[in-house]
């Protein structure tokens, strides 16, 4: 008999899968016809990136997904891409459900990782991207950046342990995040985290949607920052 309440979806059944070869880049448009079923078909042994198109909605259970493939495969992947590009009237693009626990996760299940782009979310914070970093060794380069006119979850914490710590992801040269500079406080800690990290570029985007052709398209704008001191690239 299940327990579980009436009317309610039972649980997505989770069986490991089979190791394929793959392709070499696994993408998926969409998070409704693309993922359940299939997206073991296209990730194997010979992939090395994933990555997810203007149809995708990325959850926590899309990254739980991956660890019912092999450790092989996994090991593998060496790039993790997913774009928020479509804010038109009827978008079903973000990442907002991802939380501190499925980015923990994620850095867990793909620990050689150089590349991860998370852009659309919203619920991830310093707990979350610290306790990521310190998974990932290899990790070249950072983005966790948000919705059109979302504030930063981010504060001056993380940038504090990514001072102290310069063990937490040593090879990591771009960290691109929601713009903060409206806080001091963000601010502060952010330089002096730079100086202690002088071959990292860290850079704040801001999103914002503007309307042409009578629907709305995405904008994007950034400030680089190195060595603690705004850069003109």
């Amino acid at each position: 008999m299940s327990n579980s309440p009436a009317g309610a979806a039972p649980p997505k059944r989770r069986l490991l899968k089979p190791v394929v070869t793959g392709t070499n880049s696994a993408h998926f448009d969409s998070s409704v016809n693309d993922w359940d079923g299939k997206y073991h078909r296209l990730i194997g042994t010979a992939t090395r990136t994933i990555s997810f198109g203007y149809q995708f909605v990325l959850t926590d259970e899309h990254i739980e997904d991956l660890s019912l493939l092999a450790r092989l495969v996994c090991k593998k992947i060496t790039h993790f891409t997913f774009n928020y590009s479509d804010v038109s009237y009827d978008a079903k693009n973000d990442a907002a459900a991802v939380t501190d626990k499925g980015l923990v996760r994620l850095s867990k299940l793909l620990p050689n990782l150089r590349v991860l782009k998370l852009q659309g979310t919203r619920l991830i914070t310093d707990d979350g991207l610290v306790s990521a970093l310190k998974n990932f060794w290899g990790l070249r380069s950072l983005e966790v950046t948000g919705l059109t006119g979302g504030c930063s979850p981010i504060s001056g914490e993380a940038f504090r342990v990514l001072r102290e710590h310069v063990e937490y992801a040593p090879a990591l040269q771009s960290l691109l995040l929601v713009n903060g500079e409206s806080s001091k406080d963000f601010m502060k800690a952010m330089r002096e985290m730079g100086r202690a990290r002088p071959q990292l570029v860290v850079s704040l985007v801001s999103t914002s949607e503007e309307k042409k052709w009578g629907d709305w398209e995405l904008r994007r704008i950034s400030s680089h920052f190195k060595n603690g001191r705004r850069q003109g690239i």
